[in-house]
């Protein structure tokens, strides 16, 4: 009873403050986390000594848990077959991998907003790389899943609207916020305050007094505790993590793959203590590709890994090549958790995929698409294996043929006239008009 009093209280106190450090402190204390800057802190062991053989009893609800990880700057490439990143190599084998996801939009901000929305770049509300907000009209995934009964929270950089407006996490279906609001705040990692909630976490300090701020360390500590507490209820955890400085150097990216790796093994195990895993459904993804490249809308810089697992659900080795993107989440996740979800998405489900092709896939009307948002917006789609790339307004439409060209290195818009016209055509009708400026 004494641990989990401590335990409740560091994860439901809605107003963070001093009062929530000090409770983080005695958290450390009771757990044993190390709390340095080297490493992400393991998951807690306070189920460890419950019988391996005692279910989750007190589970009630028909809901699965809804665990969505999105790490920024991860690319496809980064994920391979050679023991390098085994955690996510081992979840990659628990479900289903898509070959050919791609990033919710060529900025990071509008990525995490066409994630939550189902809306791509060219319908939704955050279009460019200036965070926020969603109005009162957006609705989210965290709504979503909220109006059906979960308790909701999301970790890391939330970027789709500040304190005080109406995009803040608290504001559009998240009972539960720590990190930061933004990008620019989370370029430094190790920082002297988080947000908590409305609140700031500002005495980011170890069991021995000293200073040990570094965020993802406190992301693993906060997600995997949420998922002890709420082990016995259906519960929607959203993280976004965020990637060590503003386009790093190979070494720095090469660190965050493997910190990413560890945070999403704490997060499994955990789910695994605590005995909710084959209760879970699990979406493991990126917000854009980790390649370094000017061109925002390179295959290099919009192809992103993603990975969904649901033990006992979704049948386990699978692969599938069909295009998709970020925006297909939010409908997925409805139709495999049975909730309803909002009207006019631009995403689709791809369930009948994931559960062993029960149904027919859903046909997708359109293609993919995304802009820019510069002063002079550029903008792509892809439908098929055809790629259509329109670099400024008013500019050459180039064309590419995915299909013997993956990396879209050679414009063969001038030998394919009547698909260049059909290319234009489908720019046209995929998003709202271009303007020569973009909110």
């Amino acid at each position: 009873m004494f641990w989990n009093g401590w335990r409740c209280a560091l994860v439901a106190l809605g107003a963070g403050g001093h009062g929530v450090a000090v409770l983080a402190v005695l958290v450390a204390l009771l757990e044993g986390f190390p709390m340095g800057a080297a490493e992400a802190p393991s998951p807690a062991s306070a189920k460890a000594s419950k019988s391996a053989n005692s279910g989750n009893v007190h589970r009630r609800s028909p809901l699965p848990n809804v665990v969505v990880l999105a790490a920024d700057g991860w690319s496809d490439s980064d994920l391979g077959t050679n023991g390098a990143f085994p955690n996510l190599e081992k979840l990659a084998a628990s479900g289903m991998r898509w070959t050919q996801a791609y990033a919710g939009a060529a900025s990071t901000p509008a990525s995490r907003a066409a994630l939550l929305t189902g809306r791509h770049s060219g319908h939704g509300r955050i279009r460019g790389p200036v965070s926020g907000p969603l109005a009162n009209e957006d609705v989210t995934l965290g709504e979503v899943l909220r109006a059906a009964g979960y308790r909701t929270a999301v970790i890391g950089v939330w970027d789709l609207g500040g304190n005080n407006t109406t995009g803040h996490p608290l504001r559009q279906g998240f009972s539960d916020w720590f990190g930061f609001l933004d990008s620019k705040e989370a370029q430094d990692l190790y920082p002297k305050a988080l947000w908590r909630n409305a609140e700031t976490f500002d005495n980011l300090i170890d069991q021995r007094g000293r200073l040990a701020n570094y965020a993802p360390d406190w992301f693993a500590r906060f997600a995997t505790n949420y998922i002890q507490v709420h082990e016995d209820h259906p519960f929607f955890l959203y993280v976004a993590h965020p990637l060590p400085g503003n386009l790093p150097p190979e070494d720095m990216r090469g660190r965050h793959s493997l910190l990413w790796d560890r945070f999403v093994g704490a997060v499994v195990r955990e789910l695994g203590q605590s005995r909710v895993r084959r209760e879970t459904l699990l979406v493991v993804t990126s917000t854009g590709g980790g390649a370094p490249s000017d061109d925002r809308l390179a295959e290099s810089r919009l192809r992103v890994p993603l990975l969904v697992s649901w033990p006992g659900t979704i049948p386990a080795g699978q692969t599938q090549d069909r295009p998709v993107a970020l925006w297909d989440v939010l409908p997925t996740i409805g139709a495999l958790a049975k909730v309803p979800i909002p009207q006019g998405l631009d995403g689709i489900s791809l369930a009948p995929e994931m559960l062993g092709g029960q149904k027919e896939p859903v046909t997708r009307a359109g293609g993919l698409y995304w802009e820019t948002a510069d002063a002079s917006p550029g903008r792509a789609i892809r439908w098929d294996h055809w790629k259509a790339v329109e670099r400024s307004m008013g500019s050459n439409v180039e064309l590419y043929d995915l299909k013997v060209d993956p990396a879209a290195a050679r414009n063969i818009a001038a030998d394919q006239p009547e698909r260049l016209a059909e290319a234009r055509r489908r720019l046209r009708e995929a998003a709202d008009p271009l303007t020569s400026s973009r909110p």
